[in-house]
């Protein structure tokens, strides 16, 4: 089995694309402007949520935006240019390779677009990765994957996309790692489809809730009571 990290050791990594590119499928309910307003309020959220967590070693954003640059700065999180612009699994690889020539022990891939993910939830998360090499998080609707843990960081290549969380633990386990599977509530719901805008103010993700009440938009609460499923490979 592969060194597992201290929690103190592990850098959560945000990959974000481009604004303008975000929530495409969200175009027949919002502008691209309201979609780009919306993006960024998303990842201000995840990043307040990171700064809140001091057994966090650090924070790192994965973009090719200067815009995004320019939020990951206000939340102090260390920039890695996303050079090629290739997509998400592209720019993760890059930044587990960038975070472990930096000395850190294990990456905590985080995507920037799950604002109702809680501090709790990441404390969880950094909890299990000090048990295991692969830490998962499905998404609570459409079998992807909302966070990926990594002990040591380039344990494992990922492969976000469709029915990404099958493939991850898939993978995981052919090659004989040890896997938690960790559903959360919070970290487990985006904001993908229409259908996600809907009824409740209040709770978390504020930022994003502050911003859909101004378009006159609604979003789902985020339940707590986060469970942990260990799975041996």
């Amino acid at each position: 089995m592969a060194t597992i990290a201290a929690a103190s050791k592990i850098c959560a990594l945000v990959p974000v694309k481009r604004l303008g590119w975000a929530k495409s499928r969200l175009a027949p309910h919002l502008t691209t402007g309201e979609r780009n307003c919306l993006a960024e309020a998303m990842l201000r959220d995840v990043l307040d949520v990171l700064s809140k967590v001091p057994q966090l070693g650090g924070i790192a954003v994965i973009t090719s935006d200067t815009a995004v640059a320019s939020i990951a700065n206000d939340y102090k999180a260390v920039v890695i240019d996303d050079l090629d612009d290739a997509g998400i699994n592209n720019a993760v690889r890059r930044g587990q390779r960038a975070l472990a020539a930096e000395g850190y022990a294990g990456v905590l891939v985080i995507p920037g677009d799950i604002p109702f993910l809680s501090a709790q939830e990441i404390e969880l998360a950094l909890s299990a990765l000090a048990d295991c090499n692969v830490v998962i998080t499905p998404a609570n609707r459409d079998g992807g994957t909302n966070l990926l843990g990594f002990s040591p960081p380039h344990v494992m290549d990922p492969s976000f996309g469709l029915h990404s969380f099958r493939r991850h633990l898939a993978i995981a386990r052919a090659m004989g790692l040890e896997v938690i599977v960790l559903p959360l509530e919070g970290a487990g719901h985006d904001i993908d489809v229409p259908a996600d805008l809907w009824s409740d103010t209040d709770g978390p993700a504020i930022q994003t809730r502050r911003l859909l009440a101004r378009l006159g938009k609604d979003v789902p609460p985020a339940c707590p009571g986060p469970t942990q499923e260990p799975l041996s490979p």
